[in-house]
């Protein structure tokens, strides 16, 4: 199975303007910041260089105000639906689990049941997925299985739950859901926005993947550029791994 794009226009677009929010957000932040730090400095010498500092500030601080309501307001909107890449043909459980099976040792692969599957591995990131696979998604029953091979994952693999803040950045887990049908529950699931899951030290996402279609929740809001690259890497595992044969 092979991607059929990277990523449409759309999404794309809609990539670059949260980066773009994000950096300047992160410019205007440290502008205002040593901005005022110097308009203070230069209030005791006679110069306008504190006016200037003061504007600067000034400035910094609108956009600020600007960049933060323009994320709550596509908050508030809530009118992002889950992104979704294609295959050329439907998908099996068994294809998902071979392809995972593939990139992970023996050692690193775990079940408690035949629909239940753990694998450890680094690819992209250094990676820890769930895969479950359900007839009828019900989110109590999704819980408890990820609880539960989790729980021996973290056993059998001596898995520490302590993450270095230093690496945190490459790490992530991928609960991937492979269902027959796509119901209310695993849409609302699918739907929530990922920066929520993503600003952990190691960030979580979920993937749905039904037929021939895998999705992945939407980015939106307040996003910091970290978070926008675990996103990126996301969709590059998708495109590399699950869609390429």
């Amino acid at each position: 199975m092979k991607a059929v794009i990277f990523l449409n226009e759309e999404l794309k677009l809609h990539i670059k303007r949260l980066r773009r929010r994000s950096a300047l957000s992160l410019i205007s932040m440290l502008s205002a910041i040593i901005s005022i730090i110097f308009g203070i400095l230069f209030l005791f010498v006679p110069s306008f260089l504190s006016i200037i500092f003061f504007a600067l500030s000034a400035t910094s601080v609108i956009y600020i105000i600007y960049a933060i309501r323009v994320a709550k307001q596509e908050a508030k909107e809530n009118a992002y639906k889950p992104i979704v890449f294609y295959a050329d043909n439907a998908f099996s459980f068994e294809i998902v689990i071979t392809k995972f099976k593939k990139l992970t040792e023996n050692k690193n692969q775990l079940s408690v049941s035949e629909d239940v599957k753990f694998f450890k591995l680094n690819k992209i990131f250094k990676l820890r997925a769930v895969v479950y696979k359900t007839e009828c998604f019900r989110k109590r029953e999704f819980d408890n299985a990820k609880n539960r091979i989790n729980k021996k994952a973290n056993k059998e693999l001596n898995i520490s739950q302590w993450v270095d803040r230093t690496k945190a950045n490459k790490m992530m887990r991928f609960n991937i859901i492979y269902a027959d049908a796509l119901n209310d529950e695993l849409y609302t699931l699918i739907s929530q926005n990922a920066a929520h899951n993503l600003t952990r030290v190691e960030g979580v996402i979920n993937i749905a993947i039904v037929g021939e279609k895998i999705m992945i929740p939407p980015l939106y809001g307040e996003c910091y550029l970290s978070e926008i690259d675990r996103y990126m890497r996301v969709i590059k595992f998708i495109n590399q791994v699950l869609l390429n044969e």
